[in-house]
């Protein structure tokens, strides 16, 4: 067991997310910090973080990322200059908020280890950190890289602009999906790049079964109280529902329309009890 960790050493040899590298001294008992309290923040890969809620879930459900990736993305966005040495630290860097230069930051997660070692044991915590690493979230916000598209990811380019809307998936345990505007050509993400409304209406094909209410969709960010003029470059996005009905609205231009595609939950295709018989009738008569 080392007696001290070294923080001088190059940074050649920094090796993140390996455990052997780390001592396991026991000084005095340090003073613990407090992990964030608020909404974590969504974390797309070359952008600093803006909120967001993450829910755990299975490892089957739709839309489910590894925690370890997502906790790499998010330290590679609030930390640019900071490399984990290992487990503890990613996961501490993801969940913790630490202010200050790099040497206090260091110094803070030398402080930490230390007292979570003495608190809980290496093998526990190094167990404890593997199997948190190791769950499954959703991730409402955390945006695609650009350009991706998967079964989940629809891009669609809007008329008389360089433009495109993006959907994405969040958090499918509450039926939410994600939308924000692309540059068509390099499929970066861009903040409100022209003026428009985005409304939610009711679905035109069964109007009957909506309920007879109009309303204007805000940003996730403009909900939070962040001025458009403070959204971080790319950062903007809106939070639907699956199977929600929108119109764009700009000025002078015809409208576009869309409905948010319903994603199944993983346990609905064997949800059907064996008693039920089910009906083959057509869901839409011309």
């Amino acid at each position: 067991m080392k007696a001290k960790v070294n923080r001088k050493m190059s940074k050649a040899t920094r090796r993140p997310y390996d455990s052997s590298t780390r001592g396991r001294a026991t000084p005095p008992s340090p003073k613990r910090a407090k992990a964030e309290t608020s909404q974590a923040a969504s974390a797309s890969a070359y952008v600093t973080p803006s909120p967001y809620m993450p829910m755990s879930i299975p490892t089957s459900a739709t839309g489910a990322v590894l925690y370890r990736d997502f906790c790499m993305q998010r330290v590679k966005a609030r930390y640019p200059t900071i490399k984990p040495c290992n487990d503890w630290e990613l996961l501490y860097l993801t969940e913790t908020k630490i202010e200050g230069t790099m040497e206090e930051v260091y110094a803070e997660l030398d402080e930490e280890y230390i007292g979570d070692i003495r608190e809980y044991g290496f093998e526990a915590c190094e167990r404890m950190v593997a199997d948190h690493l190791a769950s499954y979230i959703e991730p409402t916000g955390m945006k695609p890289l650009p350009k991706e598209v998967n079964k989940y990811v629809y891009i669609r380019s809007i008329p008389d602009t360089k433009y495109s809307i993006r959907l994405f998936p969040g958090s499918i345990s509450a039926a939410e999906y994600c939308l924000d505007f692309v540059d068509s050509a390099t499929g970066e993400p861009v903040n409100s790049p022209f003026e428009f409304e985005l409304w939610a209406v009711e679905n035109p094909e069964t109007p009957w079964l909506s309920m007879p209410v109009t309303m204007q969709m805000r940003s996730i960010e403009y909900a939070h109280g962040i001025k458009q003029a403070d959204i971080l470059p790319g950062h903007e996005k809106f939070i639907l529902r699956d199977g929600l009905t929108c119109v764009l609205i700009r000025p002078g231009k015809p409208k576009i329309q869309f409905t948010v595609p319903v994603r199944k939950l993983p346990d609905q295709a064997k949800a059907a009890p064996e008693d039920v018989v089910i009906l083959d009738l057509p869901k839409m008569i011309d």
